[in-house]
């Protein structure tokens, strides 16, 4: 789905504020708060967003973040992956080309317990030929308002 003009100006006010109200963000863009839900309906529809909470880790004491490149047999790629993606300190898993077939997101408390991660889990793994474990110092740009949506009945990106 192709947003058009007020759809991005609906986006770029929720990305600010997600819990705004229809009748405000109507206000704010000079429209009625039922064309604001007709389109914000549309656009779930479409799968083109998704309403839902972002989670600060590190206020939830998750002070240590990092990527976790794997390279993997071929044919274990998935199988890597779909353990990685069992594991609650990972929010993200991904197959991928080039040398790292798969690549993780590890987000735990503190080095100890990504050490701890690494290898009770990722080591332990049939199919894993080497493993690199790149810690997230700071990130200049991490946009939140564009990730990929999954749709977690079928284990892939919505359509």
């Amino acid at each position: 789905m192709k947003n058009d003009s007020l759809e991005e100006k609906i986006l770029d006010i929720l990305t600010v504020d997600a819990r705004i109200s229809n009748r405000e963000v109507g206000r704010l863009l000079n429209v009625s708060d039922v064309t604001i839900g007709k389109r914000l309906k549309a656009m779930q529809r479409s799968g083109a967003i998704r309403i839902t909470a972002l989670v600060n880790p590190q206020a939830l004491g998750l002070n240590c973040a990092a990527f976790v490149r794997l390279k993997t047999a071929p044919e274990m790629a998935r199988k890597i992956a779909m353990s990685a993606a069992a594991l609650k300190e990972v929010p993200f898993v991904s197959l991928t080309g080039g040398p790292h077939n798969v690549v993780t997101l590890a987000v735990v408390e503190d080095r100890q317990a990504l050490a701890d991660l690494v290898h009770q889990h990722f080591r332990r793994w049939k199919g894993i030929y080497s493993l690199e474990t790149h810690e997230l110092i700071s990130s200049p740009k991490h946009r939140l308002d564009v990730v990929r949506i999954v749709d977690h009945d079928q284990k892939r990106p919505a359509p």
